[in-house]
């Protein structure tokens, strides 16, 4: 046996067995690693980002503004139709509660006169118009809350869209 090797760690192969084993790999071996570098190449490409030019990239920059222009806008919109909705509501709210309590003051006005007694029946019926105005009341409240908690969802998702260097000036300011 020759010694093809210099240092001591190398297996020690006749020129026939070297012949033989160079030939064994490239006829066993070499195919399956180029295919394998080739597959791990086609996957690197398929998986890779595809490279958008600078034209598209501010294309879809300006389209992500005036998606956000548009939100701001329409946020600065509901706020005010929240507002106009709470002036409107708590106009009609005012204008009952000023009606039953013309409605009680002539019940107990006529109470105290002499000869009047007030009876089961008008009792009952003053707190069915005072149970009324409070339901009126819950029901102006619970508007309030959802429609706050409807603009607080939006705001959210704005925020959401601008992302951490979102604009520090908000787009109205909160009722």
């Amino acid at each position: 046996m020759s010694d093809t090797g210099g240092s001591r760690g190398e297996i020690q192969v006749s020129p026939e067995e070297a012949r033989f084993l160079r030939r064994f790999f490239r006829l066993q071996a070499l195919p399956w690693m180029v295919v394998i570098a080739a597959l791990s190449i086609a996957a690197a490409r398929w998986s890779a980002p595809v490279v958008v030019g600078s034209a598209e990239v501010e294309q879809q920059l300006s389209e992500a503004v005036a998606a956000i222009d548009a939100l701001r806008s329409e946020n600065a919109a509901l706020r005010a139709a929240l507002d106009a909705e709470s002036k409107r509501v708590q106009a009609a709210l005012d204008r009952r509660v000023g009606a039953v309590e013309g409605r009680v003051a002539a019940v107990e006005k006529r109470s105290a006169t002499p000869g009047a007694r007030v009876g089961d029946e008008v009792a009952a019926r003053v707190a069915r118009l005072e149970e009324r105005v409070a339901a009126a009341n819950g029901a102006h409240e619970t508007l309030t809350r959802s429609n706050l908690a409807r603009l607080r969802d939006v705001e959210a998702r704005l925020s959401g869209l601008e992302g951490p260097s979102g604009s520090a000036v908000p787009a109205a300011p909160m009722p």
